[in-house]
């Protein structure tokens, strides 16, 4: 999948359409048997959990005062880092490849799933101080 059609993917998730979107992404993964129909499936399963994890971020911002948005924020962008190298590093030995994208996308939405459990539970923790 093009960066162009990544971007137009993800600008059509911020502008609402992120029920179609989870729709689609069902149906493209009940159907993908060629290297094509899973890379846009797993494309399209890391547009929904990034989705996912950018409302529980903003859920989390809602509960801080601003010296800790500021510290959110720091983290955020440090974490996000972090899980770019390490996925590129772990989907470097198939660089190239048809499988490429759904190796360094299916390792993306692991740790972008595990970045929202553990923002949601710090949720969990400061609601129920």
């Amino acid at each position: 999948m093009s960066l162009i059609k990544k971007i137009g993917c993800l600008a059509l998730l911020s502008t609402g359409l992120f029920v179609s979107a989870q729709a689609s992404a069902e149906s493209t993964c009940d159907n993908a048997y060629t290297q094509t129909d899973m890379n846009k499936c797993i494309a399209a399963e890391l547009a929904i959990e990034d989705q996912k994890l950018n409302q529980s971020y903003r859920d989390f911002q809602r509960l801080l005062n601003s010296s800790e948005k500021q510290q959110l924020k720091a983290v955020q962008l440090a974490w996000i880092d972090f899980r770019d190298k390490a996925c590129q590093l772990s989907a470097q030995s198939v660089r190239g490849g048809s499988i490429y994208p759904m190796v360094l996308n299916g390792c993306l939405t692991t740790y972008t799933q595990q970045r929202r459990v553990q923002l949601d539970a710090d949720i969990k923790s400061i609601k129920n101080k």
